[in-house]
């Protein structure tokens, strides 16, 4: 058997792991897809070193886009919230400011 030489057109280039993303949507927005983010993001580099670099991209996708599920169901809540809020609060200002009847 001859050694190829191994090349830069064989081998893809290295994917990102998105971990600060991962960090971030945990710690900020929503715990569950962050998570989840997480533990693809550590695969990453992992599966790269060991020359599954399929996996290694696939994995990288899918931390980014359950990062970005994190982020955006975080602002849609986050929305929804302050909407409630900002509803209950105009409500009672209406009212005339007591909020209670007794």
């Amino acid at each position: 058997m001859e050694n190829q030489p191994t090349t830069s057109a064989t081998i893809p280039e290295r994917p990102s792991n998105y971990l600060i993303l991962a960090i971030v949507t945990t710690f900020l927005c929503c715990n569950v897809t962050g998570v989840v983010s997480i533990i693809y993001a550590a695969q990453v580099n992992a599966k790269w070193e060991g020359g599954n670099y399929e996996g290694a991209i696939s994995d990288s996708k899918n931390a980014k886009l359950w990062g970005i599920i994190g982020l955006i169901s975080g602002f849609v809540i986050i929305g929804l919230v302050m909407l409630i809020y900002g509803a209950a609060l105009f409500g009672i200002m209406s009212s005339g400011g007591s909020g209670c009847s007794y």
